[in-house]
């Protein structure tokens, strides 16, 4: 049976991952298997008027600082487009032309470039010309900070820039979200509800699913990239062992053998707290664990409104130092997740 999600080259398949239909397509892969390349090629081929979105402005503005940076250079000779300043923090994407002393001059507009923190708040703003919106490097690095606020952000920029077309019997804005697999505990993930469609697929080895909702999730290995990617300079040097080597090579998420996640009896715990009916405070005299399993009676209840997480919070400020003493465990990664998003643990 022919593998449809990448080509003869073991690249991924844009061709076949643009035609599923889906609103919402989320790329989770190891590093250099042809997400970004393949998305905005994608874009060009296909003359999408887009807008391609980083998680922040300083991200943004490292990309367009230098003609090297240009994420779109890379397509050159076929395509001349790049990124023009419009403003600080707003970018065009343009064809462009040069003159014999190598100035460029923007020609047709392809989209425009910002960041997810900038177009969040934006308000009366016309998204009706963009058919897509790309927000790449969607989970950051490891180590990277994250703010538990990016959820809602990208939902408030989706929606400004969706408007009211769906309303008028018109298609939905199509979203890209490409990521490296650096870590599960994403604010913009956890805000989508996907992460336990992402963890479901782990489990069952699945590469790519089209939920009922018209979320289409690709977690690639592609095998054949995958065998040259190891024999280059820095894969031999790299123990096979180390996280950076199974984010890289094996798309395995940083935590995904946390030693926070264990498989604990409740039989001789008490209720503490429970978070919106997702996960659920247990604890003994030594130590706590979150899980799936309710409470029959007893415990704290907060629901997923903003008030009550902030009550959480602080109802509960010592889960923090609790945390980093090794002193909870949790179920699966799902409740680790939502722990760590719920603390602004990083």
């Amino acid at each position: 049976m022919i593998n449809l999600l990448y080509t003869p080259e073991g690249w991924l398949n844009f061709d076949y991952i643009g035609s599923r239909p889906a609103w919402l397509i989320i790329i989770l892969g190891a590093r250099q298997v042809g997400k970004t390349y393949g998305c905005l090629q994608y874009m060009l081929k296909n003359n999408i008027y887009h807008i391609l979105l980083r998680r922040t402005t300083a991200e943004l503005e490292t990309i367009s600082a230098a003609p090297d940076l240009n994420p779109y250079k890379v397509f050159e000779p076929d395509y001349h487009t790049a990124l023009f300043k419009q403003a600080k923090k707003l970018c065009r994407i343009c064809d462009y032309t040069t003159d014999e002393e190598g100035k460029a001059t923007p020609t047709d507009q392809r989209g425009i470039a910002t960041s997810l923190a900038e177009i969040a708040h934006i308000r009366g703003f016309n998204g009706s010309a963009f058919t897509d919106l790309i927000l790449d490097e969607a989970i950051p690095e490891k180590g990277v900070i994250t703010r538990a606020t990016e959820g809602e952000a990208f939902l408030n920029a989706y929606t400004t820039i969706n408007g009211n077309r769906e309303l008028s019997g018109k298609m939905p804005l199509r979203a890209w979200l490409l990521a490296n697999t650096n870590r599960i505990d994403s604010p913009i993930m956890e805000a989508l509800g996907v992460v336990d469609d992402i963890l479901y697929m782990r489990r069952k080895h699945k590469e790519e699913m089209l939920t009922k909702n018209g979320v289409y999730i690709v977690q690639p290995l592609s095998t054949v990239i995958i065998e040259q990617r190891t024999q280059t300079a820095m894969m031999k040097q790299v123990s096979s062992n180390s996280d950076f080597y199974g984010m890289a090579i094996e798309n395995n998420f940083s935590y995904d053998a946390s030693p926070y996640i264990r498989n604990r009896s409740i039989k001789r715990m008490k209720p503490v707290w429970s978070y919106n009916d997702e996960i659920y405070c247990w604890g003994d005299e030594n130590s706590f664990y979150i899980c799936r399993a309710k409470f029959k009676k007893g415990g704290l209840s907060y629901t997923g409104s903003r008030t009550d997480r902030k009550c959480l919070c602080m109802d509960w400020i010592s889960m923090k130092p609790y945390y980093y003493a090794g002193m909870i465990q949790f179920s699966d990664l799902r409740a680790l997740s939502i722990f760590k998003i719920l603390f602004e643990i990083k």
